[in-house]
């Protein structure tokens, strides 16, 4: 093959994977606006409402401390983490979980409701292995990190939407 047939081969791959909307995890930081916002959390320590704050950074938002002040409200319920049996084994003890982690948002600009008590949440499905119950914690550690960083991924979605359609 020659070397004008496989550069042209690349750039054809390059254009369809762009096109697409193909794009790696977490690389799609783009500014949502140049704008102001007051972030409200019932859960202001939480690491859910860190990782969302450091999000909101990146996305070029600055947060203020005054909701009088700040053109969006972005307000975000407690994260409610929920884990059910979903198997059990030969002996009647629970194999497989089910994993849901699910927060509420709602967004408004000056008093309009662009987003209201939207519900949002991950699932995740685990299996328990009872011979290594320090590692098995540790997955569910694991576990719940990667549902929150889905989460601040699905809220920042929303928002670009919501801003971009007001």
């Amino acid at each position: 093959m020659s070397i004008t047939m496989r550069v042209a081969t690349l750039l054809l791959m390059a254009l369809v994977l762009t096109n697409c909307g193909f794009a790696l995890r977490g690389s799609s930081n783009a500014p949502i606006a140049n704008d102001t916002v007051y972030f409200q959390s019932a859960q202001p320590s939480s690491e859910l409402t860190q990782a969302l704050t450091t999000a909101l950074g990146e996305a070029q938002l600055r947060l203020l401390d005054s909701m009088q002040s700040s053109n969006y409200v972005l307000q975000l319920s407690a994260e409610e983490f929920n884990s059910r049996t979903s198997t059990v084994n030969g002996r009647a003890r629970a194999a497989q979980y089910n994993l849901q982690l699910g927060v509420q948002i709602s967004l408004s600009q000056q008093g309009v409701e662009l987003l209201s008590d939207e519900p949002l949440s991950v699932e995740r499905s685990y299996f328990e292995d009872t011979a290594n119950i320090a590692g098995s914690t540790q997955e569910i550690e694991i576990l719940q990190q990667e549902m929150r960083r889905e989460l601040v991924e699905q809220i920042m979605r929303r928002l670009r939407a919501a801003v971009q359609g007001a």
